[in-house]
């Protein structure tokens, strides 16, 4: 579940925040998918009557598609796994139409996140580091505070701009 911007001052608007699952009273329908079987277990076991689809499961790309295609007003996804996982299958949902008040998140994982290079605009898996390599254009990349819904990553911008291809080879 993805909460309202902080009203902390030090936390920056545009970083995601998720919590644990509520099921959705008003909900007619229960999307649950996760990322790997064991998530969520006591929660999904809440629920009454929900569909549910595993990562793990074989051919998780078609279903998912088939999923969102068959998703009905009244219907709420619940999606449970690292931040990748939450982010890709949220873009997904949100093409198939789902509006973000119908859409729950919750990390339960550490695990890889997305960077995207503004230099060479590029979207790659990433640590928690707060630098990495643009496996792109090979920029350093500094990895910023800042978050981007729609592209499901954090910005990473050249971190020393006075030497910005120092590390890359010729």
């Amino acid at each position: 579940m993805m909460d309202r911007p902080s009203a902390a001052p030090d936390r920056l608007h545009s970083l995601p925040v998720y919590r644990e699952p509520v099921p959705r009273q008003a909900a007619r329908r229960h999307l649950v998918v996760r990322q790997s079987t064991t998530l969520g277990t006591a929660f999904v076991e809440g629920l009454e009557q929900p569909l549910l689809l595993n990562a793990q499961g074989r051919d998780f790309p078609s279903r998912l598609t088939n999923l969102l295609a068959d998703a009905t007003v009244g219907c709420h996804l619940y999606i449970l796994g690292d931040e990748t996982f939450l982010w890709l299958v949220h873009g997904q949902a949100r093409g198939a139409g789902l509006h973000d008040d119908e859409i729950d998140m919750t990390l339960c994982t550490p695990g890889s996140r997305r960077v995207y290079c503004v230099h060479c605009g590029l979207t790659q898996a990433a640590s928690a580091a707060d630098r990495l390599h643009c496996i792109g254009c090979q920029v350093q990349l500094g990895i910023r505070a800042h978050f981007s819904k729609r592209l499901g990553a954090y910005l990473g911008v050249c971190d020393d701009a006075d030497h910005p291809y120092a590390g890359a080879g010729s």
